[in-house]
């Protein structure tokens, strides 16, 4: 009797425990797109770059960017799930979990000229006068202007420009790329007209990648290896074309006379720079 009555509450405890079980795998299931917890992307750390110093750095060439979203191998930067564009905009306004990171208002990212996250709010914004009726049924003639305020859109986000240096470190013999700032890149309008692409805002790459690193980004290869953007810029699993190298004028290469009517050549100048990179690299070995 004794033993029947254990064999009892074994059942139950057992019948318990599965019930537990079920409910556990059915709530991740209600709010998750997978069969099971994924936590790798959300609970990663920052790799710290490795200590560079001035006298073990032999070569440094600073270079602009832009990366197009538009491009097919950076159609994983637009992923709806988690768009570059939204998490970057979020990041100066919001914030993530933390006070919004510094928007500095060029690329000498000097903490004395940034923007308060209203700023950031009205920079790209439009701004439009009409004339409405202040009686529209009695007076429909009797016209004042009205000023609307269209804010700016993240949606409308499809290009960044990024700084990095490219820097030869002869204490561990390595040219490699870091990405200094990044910044996106809009069309500014004023009454109507387009005066060309301009950096809404500009943010330090040290700032960013903390938040990066916890967002997972597209993997067209297997959803159950998705890759954080730390990787994905870190990799340099990017496309992108140079608009910029130090030069005497501090001009962009589309503001070199001989480029401003010629976007061919401007491409052409782009290629022979980040070849001349490619080769300095090349000629520092012998085979």
């Amino acid at each position: 009797m004794k033993v029947f009555k254990v064999y009892r509450l074994l059942s139950i405890v057992l019948i318990t425990l599965c019930l537990c079980f079920n409910f556990e795998i059915k709530a991740q299931t209600d709010y998750e797109d997978f069969t099971y917890l994924k936590q790798s992307i959300k609970e990663r750390k920052i790799v710290p770059y490795p200590s560079l110093i001035e006298r073990d750095a032999a070569f440094s060439r600073r270079i602009y960017r832009i990366i197009d979203t538009r491009e097919k191998i950076n159609l994983p930067m637009k992923w709806p799930r988690n768009p570059l564009n939204r998490i970057i905009y979020e990041s100066v306004t919001s914030g993530y979990g933390t006070a919004p990171i510094p928007a500095y208002k060029s690329d000498s990212l000097s903490i004395t000229s940034t923007y308060t996250p209203e700023e950031v709010l009205g920079r790209g914004s439009k701004t439009e006068i009409l004339q409405v009726a202040v009686d529209p049924i009695n007076f429909p003639d009797d016209l004042v202007d009205s000023t609307v305020i269209t804010p700016y859109n993240w949606r409308d986000i499809i290009k960044y420009k990024i700084v990095e240096d490219w820097i030869f470190d002869k204490q561990r013999s390595m040219f490699f790329p870091r990405i200094i700032a990044i910044a996106p890149v809009f069309r500014k309008q004023a009454a109507g007209m387009d005066l060309g692409e301009s950096e809404l805002f500009w943010v330090k790459w040290e700032d960013f990648r903390k938040i990066l690193v916890n967002q997972e980004i597209f993997n067209r290869h297997n959803d159950a290896m998705r890759l954080s953007y730390d990787d994905f810029f870190e990799q340099r699993m990017f496309s992108s074309y140079i608009i910029k190298e130090p030069n005497a004028f501090d001009n962009a290469i589309y503001e070199f006379e001989e480029y401003k009517l010629d976007p061919f050549g401007a491409l052409l100048e782009s290629e022979r720079i980040k070849s001349r990179l490619f080769e300095f690299e090349h000629t520092l070995w012998q085979y």
